[in-house]
């Protein structure tokens, strides 16, 4: 966590926000638009077969030297069909032959970067967590250094191109590294096709397929969508990005919560322990900072993106004020749809995803001719909330939990404390730094006051759940 929280928004928030700055919304807008397109179809390069790696070699490490070459050609396969469906959806949406190029690089970006994740996984079932820890942030690294050139030389053209070549480049290198690795742990590498293999991956990771490729549907259709309705749909899809680069950077430390509150959560369920301490706890971790977060940047969305980038104007600050709002309802998203899936509930969440997918097309359709960019982040915050109070709702009713009335009216009450500051701090117009630790640091005391993160609890809870 340490590692990757160090790294990516360094990533997004240093380097990716200089190339945007450097390029304007246009240029960048338009790589926007076509790097969420070719993540449209992205699940049929992993389909759980990172997660299926991990599992089998955690439990069996001996296993790595027939699985690997298996995986492996599967992988080539489902490879092959992503960048095959990808250009056919490419020619079905009408995608311009000026950018099929672009496309096709940025498709094949993903290809090696899934493959750095399936030689990463390897790693990781092999239980050498230090060496994998190295390894994920590794193409982030080189990345930094390569686009460092681009900003920061005359060596190359600043341009899209190169920005994706030099991604292509920290990608190969990264999967080259980690395939040596694992390299040396196995006598040789070969293409087999093993059926048994494919089927298995089939049958214990489709339902966790499909919930991702409709959750990374409903999340980046809106931008394709702004390229496609609007006329001027590069300018309106660099706004956008522009706003959704910090709820981005933000949604990592979620992810992350998420990912360690996963095995616990399965552990808790398979040995029926009581889940609400810990439900409470992961409030008070997600939920009440997302708070702190959302509101200080919702009310002083003007002075913290002129702050990321001198070009924003009006505009873009709306469409990042109701962006970032997004972040509190994917905590709860993190926390409950994380419970249902430890659970098993992946109908409820596949049925819950397709629901959110239709009502985000149909609002995108809707709002963004009429409001532009800001449409599109009006349709995201509906879907994200539509998801949050569903997948918080249906957590408590499949697992019978008791709803602790008393954690949520904390919540809100702190909620309103933190709007009724920033109205105070906005009408005596106190600078941002100041006012931005006014909120934080009465954010962070309520939390504590409200016991919506109790250390002791958090403590207790870690020992009984890793020792």
């Amino acid at each position: 966590m340490g590692v990757n929280l160090l790294i990516k928004p360094f990533w997004i928030l240093g380097i990716d926000r200089a190339i945007q700055n450097r390029l304007g919304f246009d240029a960048y807008g338009q790589y926007y638009i076509l790097f969420n397109f070719v993540l449209l179809l992205s699940v049929l390069l992993d389909f759980g077969i990172a997660n299926y790696t991990t599992s089998n070699l955690a439990k069996n490490a001996n296993l790595i030297e027939k699985q690997f070459s298996a995986l492996f050609t599967i992988k080539l396969l489902f490879s092959a069909l992503y960048i095959a469906l990808t250009l056919v959806l490419a020619a079905i949406l009408g995608y311009d032959q000026s950018v099929w190029y672009l496309i096709l690089m940025l498709a094949i970006n993903q290809v090696i970067s899934f493959f750095h994740i399936y030689f990463r996984s390897n790693v990781s079932g092999l239980q050498l967590f230090k060496t994998d820890s190295i390894l994920s942030v590794l193409d982030r690294l080189l990345m930094i250094l390569f686009c460092s050139i681009l900003l920061f030389s005359n060596l190359f053209e600043l341009n899209i191109t190169n920005f994706i070549y030099a991604q292509t480049l920290g990608y190969l290198i990264s999967a080259a590294i980690s395939f040596s690795f694992i390299r040396s742990k196995i006598s040789k590498v070969k293409l087999i096709f093993d059926k048994e293999i494919l089927w298995d991956i089939y049958k214990k990771t489709a339902p966790y397929a499909l919930l991702a490729l409709l959750m990374t549907l409903y999340t980046r259709v809106d931008n394709i969508l702004i390229g496609k309705l609007l006329p001027d749909g590069d300018y309106h899809g660099g706004i956008y990005a522009l706003g959704y680069r910090l709820l981005e950077a933000a949604n990592m430390m979620a992810v992350l919560v998420a990912m360690l509150l996963l095995p616990i959560f399965s552990k808790m369920i398979a040995e029926r322990q009581k889940l609400e301490p810990l439900i409470n706890t992961a409030l008070g971790i997600l939920v009440a900072p997302s708070l702190i977060f959302a509101i200080a940047c919702f009310f002083f969305q003007s002075e913290i993106l002129v702050m990321l980038s001198p070009k924003a104007n009006n505009y873009a600050t709306q469409v990042f004020g109701w962006v970032i709002l997004c972040f509190i309802p994917l905590c709860f998203m993190y926390i409950f749809g994380t419970l249902l899936t430890a659970k098993g509930s992946l109908k409820i969440l596949n049925i819950l995803a397709l629901i959110a997918l239709i009502t985000n097309i149909g609002l995108n359709i809707w709002l963004i001719p009429k409001y532009q960019a800001l449409g599109a982040a009006y349709a995201a915050i509906i879907t994200q909330s539509f998801i949050g109070i569903t997948n918080c709702f249906f957590a408590y009713k499949v697992l019978k939990i008791s709803f602790d009335k008393i954690v949520f009216l904390k919540l809100l009450l702190l909620l309103v404390f933190l709007v009724v500051t920033a109205i105070f701090c906005k009408t005596y117009t106190i600078s941002l730094f100041v006012s931005l630790g006014i909120l934080s640091s009465l954010g962070m005391l309520l939390i504590f006051v409200f016991k919506l993160l109790d250390i002791k609890q958090l403590g207790s809870l870690a020992k009984s759940k890793f020792n």
